[in-house]
């Protein structure tokens, strides 16, 4: 497993323990940070990270996940522990 795939499924998990209708705008956002419709939003973020370089990938997830978990614990649920 590449680091990217954990990232993408750490993303994921995020967007998925936020109660709607945050749940949907955390997709909408994302897919207007890649540019992108987010079909299969894990297999989807998996190759915008792979595509992007290291240190920019480095940044999106660091501030992705930062704005994901500030979301999910006003807007959330328990994230399972993987």
């Amino acid at each position: 497993m590449q680091a990217w795939d954990w990232e993408a499924r750490m993303l994921t998990d995020r967007v998925a323990a936020l109660s709607e209708p945050y749940h949907q705008n955390a997709i909408v956002w994302l897919e207007s940070c890649t540019q992108k419709p987010l079909l299969d939003l894990q297999s989807d973020l998996r190759w915008f990270l792979v595509g992007l370089h290291p240190i920019v990938r480095e940044s999106f997830i660091l501030h992705t996940r930062w704005i994901l978990d500030e979301a999910v614990a006003y807007f959330g649920h328990a994230i399972p522990q993987t």
